[in-house]
């Protein structure tokens, strides 16, 4: 996620949605004042870019629980980012957590801009589906049936809606389309007057083993469920099978 404060706009980043891409973009426009998140391996992207980094996501009153992780982490070699999640903000945070968390202020969340991003309900289900088919460990013999109709779609559903709504009602100011992303990062350049590069850099693209566009994968009870799981979605993007 990204808070820029010159700007007054908050990011909230949707799984699924070229966050990685959009957060980099977005960052090009920010500097140490603002927040910012960390994107894990991807931050070699944004280095070489020269854009500003990961900054001011651990709020002071948990400084010293992060350096205690920090030294752990090292000590046991294990990646710090997971354990940070419970102490500061993180890249899908809910904007619920944040708020009550105190990570953002009421005021601010009110003054500013906030935006999500939000993507096509049977496009975004197979785009989880096949990430989780790379886990060959977990999900080797995932089936789609199992995946839509066996609770792993509900739970990425619930993860996803719970970032930018709460109980049925949306938070943020506005939800653009994934479908769109390009043509509104460079709108939101426009309409905030924001200074940096537009320009949506490749992270995170990998090549999935079904190319096909959806309508070709899911049959009619597929296509009938899925649409049951995102309800919401389908109603706030307007978006139609």
């Amino acid at each position: 996620m990204i808070i820029n404060h010159s700007n007054k706009f908050i990011f909230f980043a949707n799984r699924k949605t070229a966050s990685t891409s959009t957060a980099i973009a977005l960052s090009s426009s920010c500097n140490r004042k603002d927040v910012i998140t960390p994107l894990g391996r991807d931050e070699k992207i944004r280095r070489e870019l020269g854009y500003q980094g990961p900054t001011n996501y651990i709020p002071w009153w948990n400084k010293i629980n992060y350096f205690a992780i920090k030294a752990k982490c090292k000590l046991q070699k294990k990646g710090v980012s997971r354990y940070l999640k419970s102490i500061g903000l993180h890249t899908h945070i809910e904007a619920t957590t944040a708020l009550s968390k105190n990570y953002i202020s009421a005021s601010t969340f009110e003054s500013y801009y906030s935006f999500c991003f939000i993507r096509n309900p049977w496009d975004h289900a197979l785009s989880q589906f096949f990430e989780l088919k790379k886990d060959q460990k977990s999900h080797k013999d995932l089936d789609l049936d199992t995946f839509i109709n066996g609770g792993l779609l509900e739970n990425f559903a619930t993860s996803c809606r719970s970032i930018y709504s709460h109980k049925g009602t949306i938070l943020v100011n506005h939800l653009y389309h994934y479908e769109q992303l390009q043509e509104a990062i460079e709108n939101l350049f426009n309409d905030l007057n924001l200074t940096g590069n537009p320009r949506l850099p490749k992270a995170k693209s990998t090549l999935r083993t079904d190319k096909r566009p959806y309508k070709e994968i899911l049959n009619s009870n597929q296509k009938d469920a899925i649409e049951r799981i995102f309800y919401q979605e389908v109603e706030w993007g307007k978006y139609q099978f």
